[in-house]
Parts: structure tokens; sequence; C-alpha cells
């Protein structure tokens, strides 16, 4: 069985506070310095410890591979806060054992959006990938693992190889994830799919004191490995796994030093690319007529949009988007996207329980969900309003019915 090791690396950029009297005041959306300061801290607890013990490992066992994907806004913050971090990732893709996937710049949920968004925000990640590590993906993944028949297909009409997706039973009926299959909308497009028991024994359980299986070491993780039938077993999870949603402290880094090498004592299983995995034929198709994700225990859409004030900031930013590109104005284009970011809507998050609810807080820095909405509503507002006050200036004779602004919590 090939381990297909998968790693995901996302920084947002995260709004500055933004009153409703700060309309029209010219403060920016962005708390830079807040952003970069957080990018630090991360890159200090985790990016750099993990990445150095992943080099150690591709120069120790030749057989290692592994995948990543890496954000736009991500590479921006290391750009600026920690240069070193992209250092290190451009000497893994070097080694000739690490592929990259793409996805969209922004981490967004432009593929809910009207074309020709999705289209061009994949093309500048795609870009970004090229021009910063000589890479090019031929595997495509949407933000938190998003799948449907429709994005088949758009992966298909932009010459991806393979989109990555959740295998969850709502998709599989019955099947294994452990197995290549290939989309029903799109038969040349494969589908590789995240296990998510074995991932999230990682992810989301290593630390559990509470979890019967505590405290999990390389060698017992690896034996369940090689016990599960399949071809391939799809290990996909955050980069931030390893030194910040876990600490140091808990053993989360002397695991990861340690799983290459229990692997590669393990006769049964072998290390693979998300591109390696292409070579396998696929086993059946897949039809994903509604969108389903790797978020919440519902695998939907509903850490997104899942609630009113969700549903309301999003609508609102879809209209807005529709009189920035009519403006075609490159600055307040790039703030647009920039609030298209679905950390944004996931901060909104109201409602659930139990893991979920505690997922959305842990990543949340306000103290509510009705404080992120108010905050993105009030720099949305801001946003249209120079963008209708720039068109009324290019075209006296245009004008767009007013909305009501978020009140400040």
């Amino acid at each position: 069985m090939k381990i297909l090791f998968y790693l995901h690396m996302h920084q947002p950029w995260r709004l500055a506070r933004f009153r409703y009297l700060d309309l029209g005041s010219g403060r920016p959306y962005i708390d830079r310095e807040r952003n970069l300061a957080i990018f630090r801290g991360i890159a200090e607890r985790c990016y750099r410890p993990a990445l150095d013990r992943l080099i150690e490992a591709t120069s120790n066992f030749p057989d290692f591979r592994f995948s990543l994907s890496v954000t736009g806004t991500f590479v921006e913050q290391a750009e600026a806060a920690a240069p070193d971090v992209l250092d290190r990732l451009a000497r893994l893709v070097k080694t000739g054992q690490v592929a990259l996937v793409g996805e969209t710049y922004y981490h967004s949920l432009a593929f809910l959006l009207p074309a020709p968004e999705l289209a061009e925000e994949v093309d500048r990640h795609a870009a970004m990938l090229k021009e910063r590590f000589g890479a090019e993906a031929r595997v495509l993944r949407m933000t938190e693992l998003a799948y449907s028949d429709d994005l088949a297909r758009f992966a298909e009409s932009r010459k991806y190889s393979a989109m990555l997706a959740e295998g969850w039973d709502g998709l599989l009926h019955g099947r294994s994830p452990n197995h290549v299959y290939c989309a029903a909308s799109a038969p040349t497009v494969r589908l590789l799919l995240r296990n998510y028991p074995l991932s999230d024994d990682v992810g989301f359980r290593f630390s559990s004191r509470e979890w019967p299986e505590y405290p999990l070491l390389s060698e017992k993780y690896v034996s369940w490995l090689g016990q599960s039938p399949g071809d391939v077993a799809g290990l996909f999870m955050d980069f931030e796994t390893f030194g910040e949603h876990h600490k140091a402290e808990t053993g989360i880094l002397d695991f990861l030093a340690a799983l290459p090498g229990a692997v590669d004592r393990d006769r049964r299983l072998s290390w693979g690319t998300v591109e390696d995995a292409l070579a396998l034929p696929p086993v059946a198709p897949l039809a994903a007529p509604v969108t389903m994700s790797w978020a919440d225990a519902n695998r939907d859409l509903g850490a997104w949009l899942g609630n009113d004030l969700q549903r309301s900031a999003f609508e609102a930013a879809k209209k807005l988007g529709t009189l920035v590109r009519t403006l075609g104005d490159p600055v307040l284009l790039e703030e647009w996207r920039r609030m298209l970011t679905s950390d944004h809507f996931y901060y909104m998050y109201v409602g659930g329980h139990g893991a979920d609810l505690g997922v959305h807080q842990y990543f949340s820095s306000y103290g509510t969900p009705y404080d992120a909405y108010a905050n993105y509503m009030n720099a949305l507002t801001d946003l249209r309003q120079r963008t209708v006050s720039a068109l009324g200036r290019r075209d006296p004779e245009k004008r767009s019915p007013p909305v009501a602004s978020a009140p400040e919590q």
C-alpha cells in the first residue's frame, strides 16, 4: 500500500478591527503587523521545526515521498515574516520527493462565485507555484477539500489529472477510501481520497489523554496502516498539526520524525505523492451531485454558509464582486479577493456542539460570531462605498442602490 501523506499550509490575512465609525476613514482592512506577528510565532513553533524534520527525512530515506499545498496568502506572509520558511519549502521541492498541489490562491470560496473568479484564482496560484518553486501541479484541491461533480468538470477543463476529496461515507456508499477512483462527471479526473479515521488519529486525537489509544507512537500507527486493506491510504491534514495544533511537548514532532523510518521498516507499505498515485487505475467512478468538504461532522458547506450571518455576508461579498469587476481597479480587486478567504466566514459559525464548535472557537480570535460578522460587514461596506464612488467618478450616470451596513456589535 502507498501512503499518500499530504499536508496543507495556509494562513489567512485576518481583518483589522473595523468599526461602523471607521467607514470612510481610509483605515486598512488588514491588520498587517498582527498577522505577521502570528505568522512568526507559528513559524517558530511549527513551520521551522516540522520542515527541518521533513528535510532530514528526505535525506535519510530516499523512498520517503509526500505532498504539500501552499496558499498564496501563506506565501505572502512568509515572504514578509519568515522568508527562511520559503527557503525550506524550496529545498524540499528540489529533492524531487515532494509534489505540490494546486488550489485557489486565497483559500477562498471562489468555487461558489460566477466565472471567471475560480479559474483566475486557480491560475494565479499555478503561476505562483511556477515562479516561487519552479513546480507545476497536476492535482487540484479546493478549499477544505470541497468537491462536487461540477468541480471535477472544472478540474478537467483546467487540465488537472486528479482532485483531492474527503473519503466520506456519503460519497463512497460502503466502498473503501483506500483506492483510486475517478469522477463520474469527468472520467479523466482521478479522485484521491482522505482516509479520515487514520488522518484524524493524528490531526485531532494525537494529544488527547482521554483517547483510548493515547499515546500514539509511530510503530503503533504504522501497524494500523499495514493492517488497512487497499492500494493507497490518504493521510491528509493541516501542516499546523505538527507543533501548533499539537504542541511540541505532546511528542508530535518526534512522531513526525520517526514516521518515515517506521514505514520504511514495514514491507507492506511504501510512500507516494499524490502524483505517484495517478499511475494506479481507478477502481470505479464516484458521483457527488452536492458539494461536500472535509469540514465538520456533516461534511458539507455549513462551516462557512450554515447560518444567516454567514449567508448574508457571503451574498454581500458576491454582489460586491460584480461592482469590483465592472470597475476593474486592481487594488480594489485585491481587497475584495482577500475578503473571499474562507476563514472570515468560518469565524461566523453559530450553533453546533462538541468537536465542531470547539474547532471553530479555536481558530477564531473574535469574542463571538456576531463580532466577526459585524467587523466583516463594516469592512465590506467600506469597500463597497469606495467601489461605488470610483464607479461614479468614472461614469457619473452609473449608480448603484445603497446597502445597509452592519451595526457595530
